[in-house]
This record gives C-alpha cells, structure tokens and sequence, in this order.
C-alpha cells in the first residue's frame, strides 16, 4: 500500500518567530514509518523571485576608499540591486557631490570598470582601495596610484552578484541521493541537512527563479517520525539568504510497503507445495 501526501506551501504563512530564509512547515497528517515500510521525499517544484539585493552592507560589498592629499575618505555604496551602469552612476554621484578628483566607467563589451582621473592629478596625489568591493569592481590588487591622464582598468570581470546560487536544504536525512558535502561535518542533528535543489541565480532582477522536478527524481529518507520539516534558504558560501522573498514549494512524501513481494511469494509456493506433498504421503 502507498500512501501519498501532496503539501503546497507559501513561506508567507511561516510562524511570528521563523523568517523566509527558515521555516518549518508542518504535515497534515504525522508520519510514523512502521518496520516494513520506506519514504521518499520528492520536490516537485520550487519558487522564488529575484529580488535579493546584489550589494549591501550584510553581504560585506558595499565600501572602497578614496585617499586624496593625504586624507581617507570611506566610501558606502547605498544598499540595493545594481545593474553594473546603475552602480557606476551611483557611485559617481557620491563622488561629483564629495568633489573627489575621478569618475568611475563601465565598458560593456568587456565587462570592465575603470577609472578616469582629473586634470591635474600627480604622483602621490591620489590613491583607489578596493576593500570589499575588489570582487564586484573587478580590481584584484590592495590599492592603485592614479595619476592623469592614465585609465586604470579592473584586472577581471565586473560580478555584480555576490553569490550565484540559491540553495534549498532541509533537516530530512537522506538515505539515496545524498549530497551532504553541503555543510562540514554533517550530522542529522545539524539542523541543516542535504540539498534538495540547486538553482542558478544569473536571471533578470525581478524574474522568476524556478525549480521543476523534470527527471521525478525521488529521494529515499531514513527519517521514521516526521511532524514537520525544515527548509532553509541559503547559497553556495553556506550562508543564509537574509533577504530572501517568500518563496512557494510543492512537494511529497510517499509511504510504501518495503516487503520483498518475490520473497513472499516464493514463501507462498513453498507452504503450498510442502501442503501438496504432504497429503500425497497420507494416501
């Protein structure tokens, strides 16, 4: 006998005290796997929108210095979700209203930054610092000399993402399948446990990002008493998504009868042979 339990859920109805990053959702009915029976877990779709910010101050890529005379000036990138011109127009925003000497570019078809400096500006005069913001500018060295008329290009790409992938994990233990090089030293009592999917986050701001168990990939869990589950939101770093939207998940969980039916059977045959024989010996 199979008995299978469809659960939809929006993290939107999540408890007062849990967030969208992690939540439990409760099942209608409780699960209690008796000695001869198994359960598989199986996705059947997950959603999120993108709208996760691509620069802010929890994701630690929000500030460079400027050191100009002689004197540092810190400067934070105002949090949100940045296309690599919106950035360069912020950013140079904050530096045409400080009055610093230089402008940041942006060339498209190379995904570069780089920066172009004002007349005037000497050896000694005027210094960049990528901090954190190396990786997003592109800019792989701890500090530049700017001098006119010279344009200094990042060493590598602009990466306007500070993480490329959205993680869906739980604290079900997996029995096949496994994937639980996700978190160091993984135990059941974690609290996070394998990854269920596995999604790129390289779509457009404010697009869909969809997971559709396209292959019906089913996943055998050793778990023997199930109330709830939880799921966590996290990418690839092992780090929650702290500004994660709701986000939807279908899914289900399927009871079945574990007995070796072929076993059974040639059990059945054997009772009836061993019946067969033995009132052949009475006559």
């Amino acid at each position: 006998m199979t008995l299978t339990q469809d659960i939809y859920y929006c993290s939107e109805f999540k408890k007062s005290n849990e967030t969208n990053y992690n939540f439990s959702i409760p099942l209608e009915i409780n699960i209690d796997i008796k000695k001869n029976e198994k359960i598989k877990f199986k996705l059947i779709d997950f959603s999120i929108m993108n709208t996760m910010l691509t620069i802010s101050s929890t994701h630690k890529n929000n500030q460079f210095k400027i050191k100009y005379l002689n004197v540092d000036y810190y400067i934070s990138i105002p949090d949100g979700s940045y296309t690599a011109v919106s950035l360069r127009d912020t950013i140079n925003s904050i530096l045409t209203a400080s009055s610093r000497p230089l402008a940041l570019n942006y060339n498209k078809s190379t995904n570069k930054y780089y920066w172009i400096i004002s007349n005037g500006i000497i050896a000694g005069n005027l210094f960049f610092y990528p901090l954190n913001c190396a990786s997003l500018f592109g800019f792989t060295k701890a500090s530049y000399e700017l001098i006119y008329p010279n344009e200094y290009y990042s060493e590598t790409f602009a990466n306007m993402l500070p993480y490329s992938k959205i993680v869906l994990v739980s604290d079900i233990v997996f029995d096949t399948n496994v994937q639980n090089n996700f978190v160091k030293n993984y135990s059941a009592n974690t609290g996070t446990g394998d990854i269920i999917c596995w999604l790129p986050r390289d779509i457009p701001l404010f697009s869909t990002i969809n997971f559709y168990n396209n292959n019906n990939r089913e996943i055998e869990i050793s778990n023997k008493n199930i109330k709830n589950i939880n799921f966590s939101i996290m990418n690839e770093y092992q780090e929650y998504i702290l500004d994660a939207p709701n986000c939807y998940i279908h899914f289900q969980l399927i009871t079945y009868d574990n007995t070796n039916w072929y076993k059974q059977f040639y059990k059945l045959l054997y009772d009836i042979s061993y019946y067969l024989l033995s009132l052949y010996f009475k006559k």
